[in-house]
């Protein structure tokens, strides 16, 4: 289920609760639309919890493998310390182009930490929002 339409619907349903509670009938409706932004909104949450737990894994995951890269990458430096090195004009880890392969990995690493972060910032800021209307109409209706 895509977390952005669900967030968006809820959005127009609470909009919509807000246009039927300045009205003067339908309480019916207004019960039931609160019952639904309600539900919806539980499952939201579980499924925002569950995205968070997902996402801890994958970190305890790429932690792992940055971790087993790490242990490669100490054996080839005993590799290649234990030979003499040709001179080369410029040093590369990779061994072909001169490129730092750790720095292209922290750098993509970086992007997609970062595109993450605005990703489950943005689903904050609207749960945050949901919830602040959710509790006005609630005590708007007591």
């Amino acid at each position: 289920m895509d977390v952005r339409a669900e967030i968006l619907d809820l959005k127009l349903r609470v909009e919509d609760l807000e246009t039927t509670t300045e009205q003067a009938g339908g309480l019916e409706q207004q019960e039931s639309l609160l019952r639904e932004i309600i539900e919806r909104s539980r499952k939201l949450q579980a499924e925002v919890a569950s995205l968070k737990a997902e996402l801890s894994r994958a970190r305890t995951e790429i932690g792992e493998e940055f971790a087993a890269v790490g242990t490669e990458v100490e054996g080839v430096r005993r590799e290649v310390s234990a030979r003499p090195a040709p001179f080369t004009p410029f040093p590369s880890f990779d061994g072909q182009d001169g490129t730092d392969v750790r720095a292209e990995i922290a750098a993509e690493f970086s992007v997609i930490r970062s595109e993450v972060q605005h990703e489950f910032d943005f689903l904050r800021s609207e749960v945050l929002d949901l919830s602040i209307k959710l509790d006005r109409l609630l005590n708007a209706k007591e």
